[in-house]
């Protein structure tokens, strides 16, 4: 597995990250019910295990980007 501290990306919250990061075409380009489902996914996925990430092939990117909660933002957004 990926060390996902080395593409660590900042974000308000987990819906902001990926209003940020997904590919819009992939995220809410598929319709409302499918970003809700998808963002529920990846909310459960934070409370967790306290991390979730983006694939290189959803991530606009290019490269895959994780994100570890808005505390861990060291630099302004």
């Amino acid at each position: 597995m990926n060390n996902f501290e080395e593409n660590k990306v900042k974000a308000e919250s987990v819906a902001d990250f990926l209003a940020r990061y997904y590919k819009p075409a992939r995220y809410t380009g598929r319709g409302e019910d499918y970003a809700a489902g998808l963002l529920a996914s990846y909310e459960k996925e934070f409370a967790e295990k306290g991390v979730t990430f983006i694939s290189c092939h959803d991530s606009v990117t290019g490269d895959y980007v994780s994100f570890f909660g808005r505390e861990t933002n060291d630099l302004e957004l």
